[in-house]
């Protein structure tokens, strides 16, 4: 990896981004972010997508486990996954600058056509690869394409793509193909975590899950849990607690309103879960939220 095009990298998004925001730019959902703060932590649903980090540390909670979005790595999430964020060792003189795209399967799928390779084995649903200097190429015009809209309609595509091939073409492409190969273990995940993510809100069932990808219900424990890093019910009511926080924090919802829109009969029972997942009560947790404490 060249230091040097890093550097330059780095310098072009802190010209863009003189303060602590981020940008939309308008091209295939590439948003660009600078955060000087270190310490609060950001929950959210992650969707699938590619997080290059051109400088600083992001650590990311999913799941039961830890990862480090490191400076010069890029970073895929190749399903929607309830995550919780936070930083270390930046400032308003060390910015955490990174690059954001969401995944785009249609791109994806015209480019791993001529991927042989298809492992029928499943694998994490998320990978950190160091970025390669024709990638690092690649994010650097398309960071100066941001500067030049006369180009954006006919460059931005060529560029994006040229950014999925350099990562298609390294260690991650035969997994991508597999994932989106129908009838692979993998598929057969991916489409439960779809089913999931669209009804968590129901009373859900494993066997009946399984049966509905064509896997033994043990398998696809086994499986899901490889994929997810947790159990099929436990991504249920991670994607519930996320998203009742969010109800509370963005649109207001009370406590009682949020916990019966995803999905909840019993207020005592959210309130337990909510509290064992975010350690503190869901009125307490909101509160120290909008005041910076966590």
């Amino acid at each position: 990896m060249d230091n040097k095009l890093l550097e330059e990298i780095k310098s072009k998004l802190i010209n863009i981004l003189p303060t602590e925001s981020e940008i939309d730019t308008g091209f295939y959902g590439v948003k660009f972010y600078r955060r000087n703060n270190a310490e609060n932590t950001h929950t959210c649903i992650q969707c699938p997508c590619i997080i290059f980090v051109a400088n600083g540390e992001k650590y990311t909670h999913i799941s039961n486990e830890n990862f480090i979005f490191k400076k010069g790595y890029y970073n895929i999430t190749y399903i929607d996954y309830p995550v919780s964020s936070h930083f270390y060792n930046i400032s308003k003189d060390n910015p955490y600058l990174s690059i954001y795209m969401p995944v785009d399967r249609n791109i994806i799928t015209e480019i791993i056509q001529n991927i042989h390779h298809i492992p029928n084995t499943v694998f994490k649903g998320i990978s950190e690869n160091k970025a390669d200097n024709k990638l690092l190429a690649a994010y650097s015009r398309l960071i100066d394409l941001y500067n030049k809209p006369d180009e954006i309609s006919f460059m931005a595509q060529l560029i994006i793509k040229e950014i999925y091939y350099r990562i298609l073409s390294g260690p991650v492409g035969a997994d991508l193909k597999a994932l989106y190969t129908f009838g692979s273990q993998s598929n057969k995940i991916y489409q439960a975590v779809e089913f999931i993510k669209n009804n968590y809100k129901e009373y859900l069932h494993i066997d009946d899950i399984a049966s509905k990808v064509n896997m033994a219900p043990s398998t696809f424990f086994r499986n899901f849990k490889a994929v997810t890093m947790i159990s099929p019910l436990q991504y249920q009511k991670k994607l519930r607690l996320y998203e009742a926080q969010r109800l509370m924090l963005s649109k207001k919802y009370t406590v009682s309103d949020a916990a019966y829109t995803v999905g909840y009969e019993s207020i005592t029972q959210f309130t337990r879960e909510y509290k064992k997942l975010f350690h503190s009560s869901p009125v307490r947790n909101i509160k120290e939220i909008i005041n910076g404490k966590v």
